[in-house]
C-alpha cells in the first residue's frame, strides 16, 4: 500500500498543490504529504474510490477502507474498530463530484472536523489539528477521528 499511496501523492504533486482545512500542529508540519521512497516506481496507481485508515503510521497495524460514509468508526471492514485509533489516513477516491472526505472528532459527523481532499495522504496523523470548529476543535488528529463521509467540499 505504500508504493500505491506515493504515486496517487505524485500525481496531485504534479496537478498542483492542494490546500486542505486540517490545521498542522507545527510550523514545521508539511502541507504536502510524503509517502516512503525505497521501491517507488514512476507509474501512477489509479484511484479505487476507497478512504483509508490505519492503526500505526505509514499504512502499518489494523486499517479499514470504506467507499461510503460512516457515522461510527467503531465497526468497520477489515480493521474492527478504527474509532480514536488512527495514525494514517488517506483518500484514495475517485476525482469528480464527492470526492474530498470530511473527517469529525465525534460520532455522526459532529464536533470539529477536517476537509481531506481528494488524492491526500495525511501520515502521521500527529502533524494535524483539527480546525477550531466545534467540540474537538484545535485537538491533535490523532487517535481522535469518530466518523467521516464523503462531501463535495472543494477543500
Amino acid at each position: 500500500m505504500h508504493i500505491r499511496r506515493l504515486h496517487s501523492v505524485l500525481a496531485v504533486m504534479a496537478l498542483g498543490t492542494v490546500t486542505a482545512l486540517a490545521v498542522p500542529a507545527t510550523a514545521q508540519a508539511a502541507e504536502t504529504p510524503v509517502g516512503p521512497a525505497s521501491g517507488a516506481s514512476a507509474s501512477v496507481v489509479a484511484a479505487d474510490g476507497n478512504f483509508y485508515a490505519w492503526r500505526d503510521i505509514n499504512g502499518g497495524g489494523g486499517n479499514c477502507a470504506w467507499s461510503g460514509n460512516d457515522s461510527d468508526w467503531s465497526t468497520c471492514s477489515p480493521g474492527g474498530n478504527m474509532r480514536n485509533q488512527a495514525s494514517d489516513i488517506w483518500n484514495n477516491g475517485y476525482a469528480g463530484s464527492y470526492d474530498d472526505v470530511l473527517v469529525y472528532w465525534g460520532l455522526n459527523y459532529t464536533g470539529a472536523y477536517a476537509c481531506i481532499p481528494n488524492g491526500r495522504s495525511y501520515n502521521p496523523l500527529t502533524s494535524y489539528n483539527f480546525p477550531n470548529t466545534g467540540t474537538g476543535g484545535g485537538q491533535n488528529m490523532n487517535d481522535n477521528i469518530s466518523s467521516h463521509k464523503w462531501a463535495n467540499a472543494a477543500c
